[in-house]
């Protein structure tokens, strides 16, 4: 595995730790969001990096995904809706209104279990792939 690579899931497994130990506390449920969305991408750009594809300075994980599509030959294990999920969670800003929140406004204890556990699969995948 690439240094570069193993940095990014290093930081994604961190991520995906934080979610973990806060998701049973409903409110702090938009930092679960956060930390799930930031595991997923991290773990895209792993899978990027690895593969020898640059790696964009871009947030959007439908994007980094279809990089990835376009370049390796076993699809990543996720759908559209998935990741279109993941996608409306990422904040541009840091003011209160955008913090982890999804479209419908703040999130529940069971969105951010539901959003854990395609965190989860996804950072899953990425380890299988990768023999990490």
């Amino acid at each position: 595995m690439k240094k570069g690579t193993k940095e990014w899931l290093d930081f994604a497994d961190r991520d995906l730790e934080a979610a973990r130990i806060l998701v049973e506390n409903e409110y702090v449920s938009n930092a679960v969001l956060f930390h799930c969305q930031q595991c997923v991408e991290k773990c895209l750009k792993a899978l990027l990096e690895e593969n020898g594809i640059p790696v964009p300075h871009i947030h959007n994980v439908v994007k980094l995904h279809s990089l990835l599509k376009e370049t390796s030959p076993e699809p990543l294990l996720i759908t559209e809706d998935d990741l279109d999920l993941v996608d409306a969670v990422y904040i541009d800003t840091r003011y209160p209104s955008g913090i982890g929140l999804l479209p419908s406004g703040f999130p529940t204890k069971e969105d951010a279990q539901e959003l854990l556990k395609i965190a989860e699969a996804i950072h899953a995948e990425t380890v299988r792939r990768l023999g990490h």
